[in-house]
């Protein structure tokens, strides 16, 4: 047996819906794509992988969801730090594999790559998709041991998440190819259009 992985802390997912979706002009984690909504649809897949899926953030959920924990993002803080910090505050004994409900392309294969990527010492996987130094805060995975530097941003005022990958034990991989569309995001009316076919 891998004793590397016998010392990994359990990890949870975390479904981020927080966000005025002023672009979308409706609360993006309501959109219904074949049959469900998206935030169903992403709960439904991480329940597949983890045994707790927590949802973060303020919102209507779907009766489905009605009895799925639920979580009020930081209060004072703003993007997604938001709710990745109140999920360590909830629930500190747990990693995070943290999503948004705007990545309708995800997929296992890129859920079990991201956590392929843990090993003792690493703070985080924030996957840089391009290999640009660009890297993606959400469906990513964040270690317990990383909860005190997060508060720390938050304390300094810090927002944004990029932040992170100066920080030794923080990750920036590039996924294989063929899992670049997990981390694809919607925000515009024109964007669902495309992604589901009815723009050229």
């Amino acid at each position: 047996m891998d004793t590397t992985q016998q010392t990994l802390t359990p990890v949870w997912g975390c479904v981020l819906i927080g966000g005025k979706s002023s672009r979308m002009g409706t609360p993006k984690h309501l959109i219904v794509q074949d049959g469900q909504t998206w935030v169903e649809r992403t709960v439904n897949m991480l329940r597949r992988r983890f045994d707790q899926v927590v949802i973060a953030g303020a919102g209507e959920v779907p009766s489905s969801l009605a009895s799925s924990p639920r979580i009020e993002d930081a209060a004072g803080i703003g993007g997604p730090l938001a709710g990745i910090l109140a999920a360590f505050r909830a629930y500190p004994q747990v990693s995070w594999l943290v999503v948004a409900c705007d990545q309708p392309d995800i997929s296992f294969e890129a859920i079990d790559w991201l956590l392929s990527c843990r090993a003792t010492g690493v703070l985080a996987v924030l996957p840089d998709i391009a290999g640009t130094g660009r890297v993606e805060p959400l469906l990513a995975y964040y270690d317990r041991n990383i909860a005190l530097i997060l508060e720390a941003m938050a304390a300094q005022g810090h927002r944004r998440m990029n932040r992170l990958q100066t920080i030794s034990g923080v990750k920036t991989p590039t996924p294989p190819s063929n899992l670049h569309d997990s981390w694809h995001n919607i925000n515009t009316p024109i964007d669902l259009a495309q992604s589901q076919g009815h723009l050229e």
